[in-house]
Parts: C-alpha cells; sequence; structure tokens
C-alpha cells in the first residue's frame, strides 16, 4: 500500500478532514433543527400572548359599561407597554378610528370581510395585531369559531378568531346610542423575539464551531503533510551527505592517478604522428581523462561547503565572464537594468552561473542565441537565463536541481544542483520554469543582505 513520508497509508491523510466535516455536518444539523424548534415555540409562546392580551383588555374594559376613552386606552398600554403593547384603538366598521393611543407600523385597519385584516396578523415588522369584534345584537346566536388557517402576508401563526368582545353593551341595551367598534391591540411578541434571538445566537455559534472543526481537520492534514516534507527533505539531506562523503573520498583518491593518466596519454599522443589508428586511440584514451576530471572536479564542488566570501563586485563583469567561459557569440547578454556593484563571491557565483549558462547552451539548437539579463527588482539581484531549447517536462521543475539527475548520455547530473548549492549559500534562490514563448526560464535571485535561504 502507497504510505506517505510519516509512514501512514496515503489515504489516512484525508481522515480528519472527513472526520472534520462529518463532525460539522452532523453538529450543524443538530442546530437548525433545534432552531426550527424553538421558531415553532416562539410562534406557540407568541399566539399565547395574543390571547393573554385578550383577555386582560376584556377584564380592563368590561366594568367601563361604555367604549374605552383615549385616556382608559393610553392607560392599558401603559400597564401593558413590558409586554410589547404598542398600540390600541377603537376602530368603527368602516375603518376608521374612534379613539386610539400609541403608533401603529402594521397599517389602517379593515375589520374582517372581503378586503378586511384577519383577527391577528404578523407584519414584517414582527407585530401581531388582536382585534376584538363588536358586541352581538340581543338573542342573536354567538357565532361558531371559524378554523385554524394559515395568516396571509407570510406570518407562520394562524388565525384563530376570538370571541366576541363583550366589554361593550349591545345597541339595543339602556344607554346604547354609540356606534359599534372593534377593539385593536397591536403588540410586539417580546419573549418570543427573545427566545428566536437566544437559538439564533446558539445556531450562529454552533455553526461557528462547526466551520472549525473542518477548519482544524485541514489545519491537521498540512501540518501533517508539511511534517511529511520535512521528513522526506531531512532523509534525502542525510543520503545525500553519505553520498558527498564518499564522492569526495572517491574523487580524490581517482583524480592522482587519473592526473597520471591524462599527463602521459597527452605525451603519447604528440609523440605519434597526426594520422593513425594509434593516435586516435591516444586521443580517445585524453577524451575519457578529460571527461573523468571534470567528474571528480564536480563531485569535489557539489561536496565543498563553507563560506562564501562576499566582496562588492559588478554582476555586469560576472556575467560578461561567466558567458566568454561557455562561448559568448551563443548569449544575448543585457545589463541596461543591472546594478553597477552587489555583495557576493565572484568565483563561486561565476561557477554556478556558468553551470546553469552551459546547460542553457546545450539545451538551445545550434545558432540560437540564449538571453541573459541582470536587473535589481525589490531590493534583490534577478539573474534570468531563457533559452530556446524544448522546455523542461511537466513535473521535473525541482528534480532537474538534484545530484546526479540529467537527461543527456554524456551529462554528470551535478552542474544545476552545484549551482543551486552555491546559491543557497549566498542566502539566495534558483528556480526554473516553462517560458511563455517556449523555452526555459532559471531565474537567481540573491538578496543584499545574505541572509541564507531556508
Amino acid at each position: 500500500m502507497e504510505q506517505t513520508g510519516a509512514g501512514l497509508p496515503r489515504w489516512m491523510r484525508w481522515a480528519p478532514v472527513v472526520l472534520g466535516l462529518a463532525m460539522g455536518a452532523a453538529l450543524a444539523g443538530t442546530l437548525l433543527v433545534g432552531y426550527l424548534g424553538l421558531r415553532g415555540a416562539g410562534d406557540a409562546l407568541a399566539q399565547g400572548q395574543a390571547e393573554t392580551l385578550r383577555r386582560a383588555a376584556d377584564r380592563t374594559f368590561r366594568p367601563l359599561g361604555r367604549p374605552p376613552a383615549a385616556p382608559e386606552l393610553a392607560a392599558f398600554l401603559e400597564d401593558h407597554r413590558n409586554d410589547g403593547v404598542r398600540w390600541v384603538a377603537l376602530v368603527r366598521v368602516d375603518g376608521r378610528p374612534l379613539a386610539e393611543a400609541g403608533e401603529t407600523t402594521m397599517g389602517p385597519f379593515l375589520p374582517p370581510g372581503p378586503h378586511g385584516d384577519p383577527l391577528t396578523n404578523r407584519s414584517a415588522g414582527r407585530r401581531i395585531r388582536v382585534a376584538l369584534p363588536p358586541p352581538l345584537p340581543p338573542g342573536a346566536p354567538f357565532p361558531a369559531p371559524a378554523p385554524p388557517a394559515p395568516a396571509p402576508n407570510g406570518s407562520r401563526l394562524p388565525v384563530v378568531p376570538p370571541p366576541a368582545w363583550n366589554g361593550l353593551p349591545p345597541p339595543s341595551a339602556p344607554g346604547a346610542g354609540f356606534e359599534p367598534a372593534w377593539l385593536v391591540v397591536e403588540f410586539e411578541p417580546v419573549l418570543a423575539g427573545q427566545v428566536e434571538a437566544a437559538g439564533l445566537r446558539t445556531l450562529v455559534v454552533g455553526l461557528a464551531a462547526a466551520a472549525l472543526f473542518v477548519l482544524f481537520a485541514f489545519v491537521f492534514v498540512r501540518a501533517q503533510r508539511q511534517r511529511a516534507a520535512l521528513e522526506r527533505r531531512l532523509e534525502r539531506e542525510r543520503r545525500l551527505a553519505v553520498l558527498g562523503e564518499m564522492s569526495a573520498v572517491l574523487a580524490h583518491e581517482i583524480r592522482n592517478p587519473l592526473t597520471a593518466l591524462k599527463g602521459h596519454a597527452q605525451l603519447l599522443a604528440e609523440a605519434l604522428p597526426g594520422e593513425g589508428a594509434e593516435r586516435a586511440k591516444v586521443d580517445r584514451v585524453v577524451r575519457e581523462a578529460v571527461r573523468l576530471e571534470t567528474l571528480t572536479s564536480d563531485l569535489l564542488d557539489f561536496v565543498r561547503s563553507g563560506e562564501v566570501r562576499r566582496e562588492e563586485a559588478s554582476p555586469a563583469d560576472l556575467l560578461r565572464a561567466a558567458a566568454e567561459e561557455v562561448g559568448a557569440e551563443r548569449f544575448d547578454v543585457q545589463l541596461e537594468r543591472a546594478p553597477v556593484r552587489w555583495p557576493f563571491d565572484p568565483h563561486r557565483l561565476r561557477q554556478a552561473l556558468v553551470n546553469v549558462l552551459r546547460n542553457a547552451a546545450q539545451a538551445s539548437p545550434e545558432g540560437e542565441r540564449t538571453t541573459v539579463e541582470a536587473a535589481e527588482r525589490d531590493g534583490r539581484l534577478v539573474i534570468e537565463v531563457r533559452d530556446r531549447g524544448p522546455g523542461i517536462p511537466a513535473g521535473e521543475e525541482e528534480r532537474i536541481f538534484e545530484p546526479f539527475h540529467t537527461t543527456r548520455m554524456r551529462g554528470t547530473g551535478l552542474g544545476l544542483a552545484v549551482a543551486r548549492r552555491i546559491v543557497s549559500l549566498h542566502g539566495g534562490t534558483i528556480a526554473a520554469r516553462n517560458g511563455d514563448d517556449g523555452g526555459a526560464v532559471f531565474t537567481i535571485e540573491l538578496p543584499r543582505g545574505g541572509v541564507k535561504a531556508g
């Protein structure tokens, strides 16, 4: 089974995310159901408050034996203001008020009829209106209550017609002579609003907790991936350190006899005639000795450590010298935006730049010139090398800097690795990407302060 750097199956790194999502969804669902239940309870509380206020109005105004006047309506409003009452009025059957106290936000009251209001109504402003009908004539049967029906305007409260208001004497009773009127009480369901507000706060806090569950899961997975990447990098560095020590020993032991072999082969080549099979064989020995000498030098350069010796030097001179060493005719060096001086180790950085230029020249077709440019951007020296080759295969942008990674038959695979090591010792970075118009682009960035890159 495929494993992560931490030794766990790869599928397990998503287990915390799945668990966090499941817990978050369960918590959010539970809280949502609870909130909807509280809203239903709030509606029931509002309906109960409407019935309580209807009874309070009946108890208050029944003993008067006459229609209440405006001061008596105002006194009822003040007595029940804490209960949410905001408007009390006597309204004629044609909708005109006889007396009122407070302010309404629900518009004119229309008695029940083809175009009238129901007995109770919830407006967009969360007010409820309770209307008590006029008294019935003597001997008239009390109408049976209508079945509950949904209230209009999106209200969740059912329409429950209250019994006829008996606070006024019937029109035929002694002392009658007034116009029949509806008693209307408009109030805000304070307790229901508090219940719903508390439920909403709980829902918001719970949803935030659910989001934190999911966020924690993603953070945990990210931390695990970073830990695995760090372990892989440390393991790679450990192997490279061991490889470097072995390579240094081998290069050192091979270099001395190789120098003697190359020297004697060159002497033998000079002693033989310019043509002939023997001379060709000796020349081949010399070439292979030179290639082995290059390989040992690259190995020693790669394992070499220590501090770079920075000095104020000219980036323009650095680019010209590196291009001249590889072949100046193959490069287009652009120095218009290059800074005059910059702190770096001229010898070590030239070695890194030569490796990059040589790689670019080998990738470009014969006759195509590679562009090399130096500039200062955001307080950093930036050197860009753009070749005209086929570009970098997808996914190889980082691997090409690994030691011994090469796509050429006769390459050592150490040039770019050495370049990255030298640039890193300067506290800088080197990266590769494909250019927009083809080819590969290598970017070297060096800070002026020389803080070592992580």
